[in-house]
């Protein structure tokens, strides 16, 4: 059975009796053939993807994208396996489950005189053809660094499938094949991988959109008095406004050449959901980019899932992604606790410590702020000395009262255009002190008020659509019917 041993930090390859990584001392994980499978049917479905749009494109039109790229790397691990002059069962193994083929180890040892020219293979020439037709959406050199990827990932755990010790040959061939291929395509450690295969995808696939108008911008004591004006928040709304006067004084005195301490500006933001920590991040971006601390102002929101990748590699360019797109501005990560969990085959771990040694290259111009509930924040940020250094700050939002939660259904209300008549202002009032003297400990906030207040108007509309005619105060009013829901649904 084919098998890496793989070490989780530094992602070498050691041998299969090591329980650490003899390199860096780092915990190791056991990969069979079907996590390479998994990344390359991604690339696949992309490639598949490419075949589906080459009528568009001339050049290509009558180009089997997909047959080239199986041809190609047959032709590549063909190569590397012929290194020693020796086709083992691994070898031939890997290439028939990879390439989903039947072919004999006779088939290859035909290839003995193969040479992997300084010419580019087909499916490169292709990609970049493809790439440059793509251009208009935004992909730039993706395919190419996708297939350069593929390649170089594929063709290292090649390399290793029969263990650690690699024959000169073969580790010379691999070497200098990709080290020429990555001149030729001019890929260097920022453009490689700079999209991810679901991503170019998607942008393929989306008609061309107009660009959207850019957000209206506003002042910073616009922005201020928006912040100030949110519904509840006391303490969130002080410690907000503190963190703003200390971080204006601090641009002063950098101003004038006065010398301070470092400071840490990033946040941890604890508290149930629907609190408003999505709206005080966004917020907090503009009005650190008014102040002059951030050269964007934007915030990029993200969770697990937008940072953790399914096999070795994938993770470190996920998160990679994910901070180049929140530079000049904050990451927000809400359920950030996530990150951290203790399966032996997780990797979670490396999107943390991607994201630390990105928060320290970049702290003059990116701003991280982690979110989640209070207990399991406290879990996350002891689980490793680089996040307790990093987030030092923090802001609790504690959980609506009941005026809050009813100043919040109408205002919703106000921007639909809709009022309440007495009788329902009055259970709605009640409705809300049973509901905040009642609540579970993760309690919903504002995204309970929200369920409500869509369930309430979807209750007079099938009030109203019972009339025949209908008034415009009717269509502007919810009454007391409209909010017996758990009556209605009795019944």
């Amino acid at each position: 059975m084919i098998e890496w041993t793989i070490c989780r930090e530094c992602k070498s390859v050691v041998d299969s009796t090591c329980t650490s990584c003899p390199n860096c001392g780092g915990e190791v994980d056991k990969h069979h053939i079907d996590f390479v499978k998994d990344y390359f049917n991604s690339v696949l479905f992309l490639v598949k993807t490419i075949n589906s749009l080459k009528e568009f494109y001339e050049p290509i039109r009558d180009v089997d994208f997909e047959s080239v790229l199986y041809d190609d790397l047959f032709m590549w691990f063909s190569y590397l396996g012929l290194g020693d002059s020796i086709i083992t069962d691994n070898e031939l193994e890997f290439i028939n489950e990879l390439l989903d083929s039947s072919y004999a180890k006779d088939d290859i040892l035909s290839l003995s005189d193969i040479k992997m020219s300084n010419e580019l293979l087909p499916s490169f020439e292709y990609s970049m053809k493809i790439d440059e037709f793509t251009a208009d959406f935004g992909i730039g050199e993706s395919l190419c660094a996708n297939l350069f990827e593929c390649f170089r990932m594929c063709g290292g755990l090649f390399v290793f499938v029969d263990g650690t010790e690699i024959h000169d040959d073969t580790l010379n061939r691999f070497n200098t094949f990709i080290q020429n291929l990555k001149t030729k395509l001019n890929i260097d450690s920022t453009t490689l991988m700079s999209k991810s295969a679901s991503e170019i995808l998607n942008e393929i696939k989306t008609e061309e959109i107009p660009a959207k108008e850019s957000e209206e911008k506003h002042s910073l004591e616009e922005y201020l008095e928006e912040l100030n004006k949110l519904i509840g928040l006391k303490k969130v709304k002080k410690d907000v406004n503190s963190l703003i006067n200390l971080v204006q004084i601090r641009k002063l005195r950098d101003e004038r050449g006065i010398k301070q301490p470092p400071m840490s500006l990033h946040l941890v933001f604890s508290g149930n959901p629907g609190t408003g920590k999505t709206t005080v991040a966004r917020l907090l971006s503009k009005i650190y980019h008014e102040i002059g601390l951030l050269s964007k102002g934007h915030l990029i929101e993200t969770d697990r899932s937008g940072l953790v990748g399914g096999y070795v590699g994938q993770t470190a360019i996920k998160t990679q992604e994910v901070i180049q797109s929140a530079m000049g501005g904050i990451l927000f990560i809400d359920e950030a606790y996530a990150l951290h969990q203790t399966s032996e085959n997780d990797y979670g771990k490396e999107a943390i410590d991607t994201l630390l040694k990105a928060m320290e290259d970049n702290r003059d111009d990116l701003i991280v702020i982690v979110a989640g509930y209070p207990e399991l924040m406290d879990s996350f940020l002891h689980s490793n000395p680089g996040l307790e250094s990093r987030f030092n700050k923090f802001i609790y939002f504690e959980d609506y009262n009941e005026k809050e939660l009813y100043d919040i259904f109408m205002l919703m209300a106000s921007e639909a255009n809709l009022c309440l008549d007495e009788p329902a202002k009055q259970y709605l009032t009640e409705y809300f002190v049973s509901m905040y003297e009642h609540r579970p400990k993760n309690f919903a906030n504002g995204r309970a008020v929200r369920n409500l207040f869509e369930e309430v108007i979807t209750r007079q509309a099938n009030r109203l659509a019972m009339e025949d005619e209908i008034s415009d105060e009717e269509l502007n009013t919810l009454t007391y019917e409209d909010f017996l829901i758990e009556d209605d649904e009795d019944a």
